[in-house]
This record gives structure tokens, sequence and C-alpha cells, in this order.
């Protein structure tokens, strides 16, 4: 019998038309499971986006108004961490437009890269932003300046509530990674604002001149390690990992104990974008072993296991040389 080689792709979650064609064919029928992030409507995303990304805009032309009439750090930090958003937020709409688009001959996988690059922009963005405004607070305070603490908080508050209402948009759609990139910008839009609004309190009460570049500060703390670890997310998809919290040794042990297989090698497990994993594996059947029986089996076990619904597998005959170069 020669070496039966199958690719797998995602079924849809639940029963109709693509199950049935899969039980007329012998095929296991789709799991039941909640629709990964990358399979929901991409149609609403790119609703919401659109309604941040206008909410960005008005707040961005509210801060830059206040913060020249005011003189604070604080909101000329929020004003140009705005100015990233709209880029970022922008950037964001468009990858999930792209992404959106329909796989081709020459792009098999689709346009889902898209969402991974625009969050590596969005990333460095905030990355570069909260560098700038480290060096402009930290300038602040070695020259003290006291802000105007009415313009700053009056333009604080109504940031916070454009930026509460991006985040009740977008808090159940930050799990793709253009969403989750423009989902960090709201939360640091959130921040800025009540980071502005204590650091006007402080000016208004005591006349603390180093509130103000203090509260910037604390806008950079929390805001560039999120945005770091988003970069790390990103380039780690880009660069083939193996999806986070999937243990290959772990899928190599769990292979080696189904029926029929006798090894397992060409191991192999990575991303296209956040919730599409893919992974490829060669598994030697034993003697005598039904290799259409072990391919469903393995498939199966990928599947319901670890939640691996794209898989290409080969089944290989114990007598079929090792390649030079098989590894994992």
């Amino acid at each position: 019998m020669d070496p039966v080689p199958r690719t797998t792709t995602s079924p849809e979650p639940s029963g109709g038309p693509a199950a049935a064609e899969a039980n007329a064919a012998g095929e296991r029928p789709a799991p039941n499971r909640p629709r990964r992030a990358s399979e929901r409507s991409v149609g609403s995303n790119r609703r919401h986006l659109a309604i941040v990304l206008a909410v960005a805009v008005i707040t961005l032309v509210v801060d830059i108004v206040a913060a020249l009439a005011s003189g604070s750090l604080a909101l000329v930090a929020d004003a140009a961490h705005r100015v990233t958003d709209v880029i970022g937020i922008a950037v964001a709409f468009g990858a999930a437009t792209i992404a959106a688009r329909p796989a081709t001959q020459y792009r098999s996988f689709g346009y889902h890269r898209a969402e991974v690059i625009a969050a590596c922009v969005n990333a460095g963005l905030l990355v570069a932003l909260g560098v700038f405004i480290g060096y402009e607070a930290v300038s602040r305070i070695a020259a003290p300046e006291a802000p105007e603490p009415g313009p700053m908080l009056v333009a604080a508050v109504i940031g916070l509530i454009g930026s509460g209402t991006a985040a009740i948009v977008m808090r159940s759609e930050h799990e793709g990674f253009a969403a989750r990139g423009a989902f960090l910008d709201v939360l640091g839009d959130a921040v800025g604002s009540i980071a502005a609004i204590v650091a006007g309190l402080l000016v208004l009460a005591t006349g603390w001149e180093l509130a103000d570049p203090i509260a910037s500060l604390a806008v950079v703390a929390l805001v560039v390690p999120r945005a770091l670890l988003l970069l790390r997310d990103a380039v780690n998809v880009l660069m083939e990992s193996s999806p986070k919290g999937l243990s290959l040794p772990e899928v190599r042990d769990r292979l080696l104990r189904v029926p029929g297989v006798a090894s397992v090698h060409d191991l192999h497990a990575w991303q296209i974008t956040a919730g599409l994993p893919m992974i490829t594996v060669h598994v030697v059947a034993v003697e005598g072993a039904d290799h259409h029986q072990v391919l469903h089996e393995v498939d199966a076990c990928l599947a319901e296991d670890f939640d691996l619904d794209h898989s290409t597998i080969q089944v290989e005959h114990t007598a079929r040389p090792m390649e030079p170069d098989a590894h994992a």
C-alpha cells in the first residue's frame, strides 16, 4: 500500500451541508467547538474599528486644542498617543479589510497575515511614542513647568469618555491581531486620560509641577510593556513559531499512542494568524496497519485533543527510508 498523504481543512463548526458531505465521504464530522477568532465576522470587526477610528479622530482634535491652551505635557503625550492611535487604528481597519479577501491561487492561505503585519506596525508606533514621551517627561522633571489645569481637565474628561466608548465597542473584538492592536490603542487612551485627570487635579489642588510629567511616565510604564507583548506575539507568528500553549513533545507523545503508529517525524506547527493554527506531520504505520484508518485516527486525535483542525498528515511504510534531514 502506498503512503497516504492527506490535507485536512477546518470544517464548519456545526452540522449542515459541510457535515453531510463529510459523512457521505466517510470523513470524520467536525467537532462541536466555539468558532475561532479568525472565523468570526470580519464585517463586524471592521464596523467596530470604523467607530473606534471616528472616536479617536474626534478626541485627537480636542486633545490638540487643549494641549496648546494648557501647556500640559500629559495632554501633549495623550495627543501624540492619539495621533499614533489614528494611524494604528486606520492600519488595523485596512488590515482587517484586506484579511477578509478570499484566498487565491497565488495566496492559498488568503490575506490573514495582513493583520499580523499591522500589529507589528501598531506596536512599533506605540513603543516609539513611549520612548519620546519618556524623554520629554524626564526633561520636564529636570525643568518643571506648571500646566493650566482647567483645559487639561476638560480635555482629559472628554478623552476618557471617548476612550470608554471605544473600549465598550471593542471589548469583545480584540482576539485577532488587528483588533488587539486597536484595543491596546484604546486602552492606552483611557490610561492617558485618567493620568491627565489625576495630574490636573493635583496641579489644581496643590500646584505640584511634577504631577504632569510623572503622570506621563505612568502612561508609558503601562502601555509600552503591552505593546512589546503584542510585538512579540506578532513576530512569533511571522517567524512561524509553534502556537502559544501547544507543546510539540506532547503532540508527539500523544500521536505515538494512536493505534497503528510506529513513529513520528517532521512534526511542525505554526499559525497563519491568531486563532488559525496549522500542523504537518509524517507518521510511520506499523507493519500490516490500515493506512487509511491510521490517517483517520491521527486526524481525529489532532482535532479532538489539541483543537488542530487544519492538518497535513502523511502516513508512511516502515520500509520507507527516512529523509536525511528529518527533524522534529
